[in-house]
């Protein structure tokens, strides 16, 4: 009990001297236009056009895919991206969310993993990837944690 009571003044120590240091810096913040972040349901639906009429086009004729549109130049597909996937995740050969595996297993270890696992479903090779990375970061905690270590027994 008396160590909890120890830890709450501490904690109620730190708090009032963090308040009395908060000091306004005279910073003013520069406005924003609010009518940027109204959405314009007009604009949206011009720039949906296009889309729009090529989900009608697509729900009237069901044989016809998007492949059958660009092999024969259509221009309902003129200005429409052919990814599937937000992010263009779905692209071989790009690391998940652009950030290489290597790095992923490097800078968060198991979750980094882990993340590369699920964005990439299951890509055996980016996994891999990203457990060298994790396996890399271990190797360098070992070395650093080994000659600080060394050093220290070597001064006594």
């Amino acid at each position: 009990m008396k160590s909890f009571s120890i830890m709450l003044a501490m904690v109620m120590l730190v708090t009032q001297t963090q308040m009395l240091a908060a000091r306004n810096l005279g910073i003013s913040l520069p406005s924003i236009d609010e009518s940027l972040l109204v959405l314009d349901e007009g604009a949206l639906e011009s720039a949906m056009a296009e889309l729009n009429e090529l989900d009608a086009f697509l729900s009237t004729n069901e044989g016809v895919t998007y492949d059958d549109l660009q092999t024969s130049g259509s221009e309902l597909i003129f200005n429409v991206d052919g990814a599937s996937s937000p992010l263009g995740m779905d692209q071989e050969g790009e690391p998940p969310l652009g950030i290489p595996s290597f790095l992923w297993g490097c800078v968060f270890g198991l979750i980094g993993i882990l993340i590369v696992y699920i964005i990439t479903d299951g890509d055996k090779d980016e996994t891999k990837k990203a457990l060298w990375g994790m396996l890399v970061w271990v190797g360098v905690v070992v070395i650093v944690y080994v000659a600080a270590w060394g050093s220290i027994w070597a001064l006594y």
